[in-house]
């Protein structure tokens, strides 16, 4: 019987309107290293369980790239994965950041990282939407 309950709860989740909806992300990142900026911002489509670039400005060198997965959908709020990475001068990849977002839709969240040792500050930005 307990079996059949989680069944329930897993195709009543289903037919939420959240969980059958097609998710789109609007991000805007930020990030001021010694007085230098570098900005990103871009709208995509997720797609449950595959990883999708938010942006790729695609410099030679220095390049800034940040993907996003989407984990979960319930009723109340998504959850995605973010990371922000930059290519280095020795071509190794650096994390800049990696948070895991929960947001309701409509509903705008942030993440701001400072790093003295660099003299570096990223912001990250991020909403939801359904279409």
């Amino acid at each position: 019987m307990n079996e059949w309950k989680k069944g329930l709860v897993l195709f009543s989740a289903m037919l939420s309107p959240l969980a059958m909806a097609d998710w789109q992300v609007d991000v805007n990142f930020e990030m001021d290293r010694a007085g230098k900026q570098h900005r990103a911002q871009s709208s995509v489509s997720l797609i449950p369980g595959e990883e999708t670039i938010l942006f790729d400005d695609g410099m030679p060198s220095g390049s800034l790239v940040g993907k996003a997965e989407l984990l979960e959908v319930t009723a109340d709020e998504v959850r995605i994965s973010l990371v922000v990475q930059e290519q280095c001068d020795d071509g190794a990849w650096r994390t800049i950041m990696s948070p895991v977002v929960c947001a309701g839709l409509n509903t705008p969240a942030s993440v701001n990282l400072s790093n003295e040792s660099l003299d570096e500050f990223a912001s990250l930005k991020v909403e939801i939407t359904s279409v």
